[in-house]
């Protein structure tokens, strides 16, 4: 029994090879797909996981995927050419596109492989002579022939045959317009025979010498003559035909043995370009099943949340994800539930999930699963009855145990459907709970289905199993699993539901054993409880979402109302302030004519005028305004921290001369008058403009509103090529210029990589005084190759 193969079987294997095969975009890489074998270390699955996220940061990189169309498997013909076979014409312009194809792709890699490490070191794989590339590209013309422009002999001879087939035509148009066959015409046409052109005669002329016959009609009644008028010109253009031929003989043969010099070479660029192909139909059934990388492991973890059957997300169908651990803690899984509930679904995910690891694929799980490379997948699942082979139900599923036994240990999964079913349910539960003792003995991970209350008993004597029910509420399975309970079969429900007698299902309940009736009836009080404590829980999770909604709405709207109410003081103490200053300046008019012209009648006017004045300018304004000339009043001396009102940014001051000051903001110094500042503190501890003034800070944006925020050049630092030290230079320099440009948002492109620049940069926002929220950007606006943040300046 191929232990293997039966297990490729249980999981529809075929199935999942064929839809990755059907993502790849060259035949061979569909070829390879169907035949990937699967890697048992974690180091390749991780370099194939690594290029599967580069290529995923080209695109969203928006450099392209790349070029792989026109790869085909040419293996034979470079075989045949380094034998020193000549191809023919048709197998030359075949390897031409391959060969161009493969340095096109080489050229990809070239000029995008510093975003994309290991799919540059694969794609430098491919080896391709440049001279090679040129001379196949220019050798054929757009309809596959030998072009002429590069072999201009070939233009000469092909033009000397098209005017020779002009002239045999025109011959031949006279003849036909003129008396002299009308007596022995069939027809007035030229048609061409043996490469000859002819024209239609009856049979009966054809000994009178007019020409050489070379075709008959299928009645005999017509015979095609080439008309002795045009033999010699006819026998020349076939002397044509045979000089081209030679000469494009000749070509054919240079160009094969050339194509040979480079077989192997190109047999390796080829296979290297399948790699590629299929690392790009890895990423491409991953975002079909809405797949996620999980973390690698070789010590037998399995931690898949929210995993969803890989097959019957291909097809489209909703499917139920679960949450399903294994691990050194609890290597036995034991699944339990009705018939038709979801146990073997559930079995099948994990070791679906634990195959698409081995070879490269991710799982269709939730971020943060977590997976070990298992070198070897074993599952018995399904009837292995057989007549010719004399195996009952029983003791196929025996035949398959004791296979296990042997294979089993550290670094196996053992996936069994109705562990040691199909006999005595008494001996057939003990005999399942032995086997499942050794497994875990043996260091094995081991996920079972079961309806045998022995086996869903084991987790109260052995810490080492961990047992799981699938839901079952309202008289109907919902497909969920339930960690920590054991499921009840159901068996009874289930035959009520199919139609049999309600009569007969209660007289099969009274001829339960007492102790089985029992059981039945507390692990049903158990669902049921179950269900009415998960339904409120879903029901207080429900409120408590839209409670937070309406506190996080409550609060937008607050904070909309306090900043609407500061803003219209603002404006409001402006007025105010500017009132005052006018009233203040009309006063030193009326002072001025005063000392101009004193006189008792000019003093009475000027008293009316500012008691006027003063009653125009309410108190608020005058004390807004004492509260401004205060501010500005103030000593200002080296290393006070300072706002520029004008710009709204704050500095250190660096030089103090008269009226004029030297403030510095970031990296920039600028020089600003004394009464155009506003002082906001005494000397920074370190001197610098880095300090997070926490309490100068503009509410920050929320990150709703982060998430609509729009990206164009002005606002986007690029950090991409950067290293760690230079990109956070350049990120400062970047800040001080968008703080001062009045940006609201902006958006670093950092890429991936290695992370490094990532975190950095990531880091350097958070403690940035310049910056209110950030996160990574949204998909509409590049993805998690971006980083975008509000400014509060």
């Amino acid at each position: 029994m191929d232990l293997l193969r039966r297990t490729l079987e249980a999981l529809d294997w075929d199935f999942v090879l064929g839809a990755l095969a059907s993502h790849a975009r060259t035949r061979p890489g569909a070829v390879a797909a169907r035949a990937l074998m699967p890697m048992t270390a974690v180091h390749e699955v991780t370099r194939v996981f690594d290029a599967v996220d580069e290529l995923r940061t080209l695109r969203e990189l928006h450099v392209g995927s790349p070029p792989l169309q026109q790869i085909d498997d040419i293996g034979p013909l470079l075989e045949a050419a380094a034998r020193g076979q000549v191809l023919e014409l048709d197998e030359l312009v075949r390897a031409a596109i391959v060969v161009v194809a493969l340095a096109e792709l080489a050229r990809f890699f070239a000029l995008g492989g510093e975003n994309a490490p290991t799919l540059a070191r694969i794609a430098r794989g491919i080896s391709v002579d440049p001279a090679l590339a040129r001379t196949l590209d220019a050798a054929f013309d757009g309809s596959g022939r030998l072009s002429q422009q590069t072999y201009p002999q070939l233009a000469e001879l092909r033009g000397r045959i098209e005017a020779l087939e002009k002239r045999i035509r025109r011959e031949l148009d006279t003849l036909l317009a003129g008396s002299e066959l009308d007596d022995v015409l069939q027809d007035r046409f030229v048609s061409v025979r043996g490469d000859r052109f002819v024209v239609p005669i009856r049979a009966q002329a054809k000994n009178l010498g007019l020409g050489i016959v070379h075709d008959a009609s299928r009645t005999g009644q017509t015979v095609y003559i080439e008309p002795n008028a045009v033999v010699p010109l006819g026998n020349e253009r076939r002397m044509a035909e045979a000089a081209l031929a030679a000469e494009e003989q000749r070509i054919l043969r240079a160009l094969s043995a050339l194509v040979g010099e480079h077989a192997h070479a190109l047999v390796r660029s080829i296979d290297a370009a399948v790699e590629i192909d299929l690392i790009q139909a890895r990423g491409a059934l991953a975002l079909r099943l809405r797949a996620t990388r999980p973390v690698l492991s070789n010590g037998g973890d399995v931690r898949l949340l929210a995993a969803r059957h890989p097959i019957l997300v291909f097809e489209g169908i909703d499917v139920v994800s679960n949450d399903l651990v294994v691990d050194a803690t609890l290597p036995v899984l034991v699944l339990t539930g009705p018939n038709a509930g979801g146990k073997t679904i559930a079995l099948k995910t994990i070791g679906l999930c634990a195959a698409l690891v081995r070879i490269g694929c991710f799982v269709p799980a939730d971020e943060g699963s977590k997976m070990s490379v298992f070198k070897q997948v074993l599952a018995d699942i399904g009837d292995q009855q057989t007549v010719h082979g004399g195996l009952s139900s029983f003791s196929g599923h025996l035949t398959t145990l004791h296979a296990m036994l042997e294979c089993a240990g550290e670094g196996t999964l053992l996936l069994l459907d109705e562990v040691a079913s199909g006999t005595d349910p008494s001996q057939g539960g003990a005999l399942a709970r032995a086997l499942l003792e050794r497994f875990a003995d043996v260091g094995a991970r081991t996920v079972v289905t079961t309806h045998y209350a022995q086996v869903k008993a084991m987790s109260a004597a052995d810490k080492r199993v961990a047992v799981a029910a699938m839901e079952y509420a309202d008289e109907k399975p919902t497909y969920r699993v339930v960690a920590g309970m054991a499921g009840e079969s159901h068996a009874l429900s289930a035959a009520l539901n199919v139609g049999l007698d309600a009569r007969l299902i209660e007289r099969a309940r009274a001829l339960m054993d007492e102790g089985e009736r029992a059981l039945h009836d507390a692990l049903s009080e158990l669902e049921e409880e179950r269900e009415r404590s998960s339904s409120l829980r879903r029901r207080l999770e429900s409120l408590t979402s839209e409670l937070e909604v309406r506190e996080a709405k409550l609060a937008e709207r607050e904070a909309r109302v306090a900043e609407g109410a500061r803003k219209l003081e603002r404006e409001a103490a402006h007025k105010m302030i500017e009132r005052a200053r006018a009233a203040e300046r009309e006063i030193g008019r009326v002072v001025a004519d005063l000392q101009k012209a004193p006189s008792h009648k000019a003093a009475e006017q000027a008293r009316e005028v500012v008691g006027d004045l003063r009653k125009a300018v309410p108190v608020e304004a005058s004390a807004v305004a004492d509260e401004e000339s205060a501010a500005s009043a103030l000593p200002i001396a080296v290393g006070d921290r300072v706002r520029i009102v004008k710009l709204g940014s704050l500095g250190d001051v660096t030089a103090v001369s008269g009226k004029r000051l030297e403030v510095r903001i970031g990296s920039m110094t600028t020089r600003v008058k004394r009464d155009e500042v506003e002082k906001v503190g005494g000397p920074s501890k370190t001197g610098t403009v880095r300090q997070p003034l926490r309490a100068q800070r503009k509410l920050p944006v929320p990150p709703r509103e982060l998430a609509l925020a729009v990206r164009y050049d002005a606002n986007t630092c690029d950090l991409r090529g950067e290293r760690v030290v230079d990109a956070l230079r350049k990120l400062d320099d970047f800040l001080d210029q968008a703080v001062l440009a009045g940006h609201d948002y902006i958006f670093v492109l950092h890429g991936h990589g290695t992370n490094a620049v990532k975190q950095a940069v990531r880091d350097a926002l958070r403690d940035s005084p310049y910056i209110g929220e950030y996160a990574p950007a949204e998909g509409e606006q590049g993805g998690d190759a971006f980083t975008a943040a509000s400014l509060v300046g």
